[in-house]
C-alpha cells in the first residue's frame, strides 16, 4: 500500500504508524539504528527539524523505501 506524504506532519505521521504496526517502541526502534528515543519522536512529531540522515535510518529499520514520482497536474496549489 501506497501512503502519499505531502508534508513534513504527514510523513511524521506515516512513520509512526508503521512503527506501531510493527509492535516497536520509540526506544527500540531507535536503538536498531543507533538514535535515542527522543530522536525518534522528534522525527515522528517534526520530520521537517530532523535531517534527511535521520528519517532514512528509521525508513531503513522499518523496511520501507522512499519513492518520489511526478504528481499529476490537478491544477491545485501545492499544500506548500
Amino acid at each position: 500500500m501506497e501512503y502519499p506524504i505531502k508534508t513534513p506532519h504527514h510523513l511524521g505521521a506515516v512513520l509512526k504508524g508503521f512503527r506501531r504496526e510493527r509492535k516497536l517502541t520509540q526506544a527500540i526502534l531507535g536503538a536498531k539504528v543507533g538514535l535515542p528515543q527522543n530522536a525518534v519522536s522528534e522525527i515522528e512529531t517534526s520530520p521537517d527539524r530532523s535531517s534527511l540522515a535521520r528519517v532514512f535510518k528509521l525508513l531503513a529499520a522499518l523496511d520501507l523505501d522512499l519513492v518520489v514520482r511526478a504528481r499529476p497536474s490537478s491544477g491545485k496549489r501545492s499544500d506548500w
